[in-house]
């Protein structure tokens, strides 16, 4: 049996094709991929300034929409690896809080180390799989209990679901 390439357990399932990821980290990189994903497709372009912006934003297109999911990867990976690190020195608390916390910094690092791992995960989620909308474009997000869910706006088609974590 393959070890994590995260973590170094052993590797009970095969979550992402190509690495050898456990199901711990493969939970954990769901929830940091949770946060960049939603604030990466979250519109916060200022209302008076729409209409340039829009005209920026097409003229200036992205060279694809997959680009633009990964642009800020390695920024987001440095800001949640920051809150870990309060969390675990300020924290205290739950001995099994230390134990996720301390193994979040564990994925943080192997994502800071291979940042191409941001266009395998996110190859999937920057179109709609059923209209082949883009998600920058059409999307809704509702809370449905522990969960976040992101669908098309265009036809309802769910592209994503996230466990709303809400201690990091």
């Amino acid at each position: 049996m393959d070890t994590c390439e995260i973590c170094g357990e052993l590797q009970d399932f095969k979550h992402f094709e190509g690495y050898n990821i456990c199901t711990t980290c493969a939970d954990i990189m769901e929830d940091v991929m949770g946060e960049y994903f939603l604030r990466t497709i979250w519109k916060r372009e200022p209302k008076a300034h729409a209409a340039y912006l829009n005209y920026l934003n097409n003229t200036t297109k992205y060279i694809s929409d997959y680009k633009k999911l990964a642009q800020k990867s390695d920024q987001h990976t440095k800001d949640v690896s920051a809150r870990v690190h309060d969390a675990l020195e300020n924290g205290g608390g739950h001995p099994s809080k230390k134990r996720y916390f301390g193994h979040m910094q564990k994925v943080l690092d192997w994502l800071e180390a291979t940042p191409h791992f941001y266009h395998y995960y996110f190859k999937d989620y920057y179109v709609c799989p059923e209209c082949g909308a883009s998600i920058f474009d059409k999307y809704t997000r509702r809370d449905v209990g522990d969960w976040m869910v992101i669908s098309c706006s265009e036809c309802d088609a769910v592209i994503k679901k996230y466990f709303s974590l809400k201690s990091v």
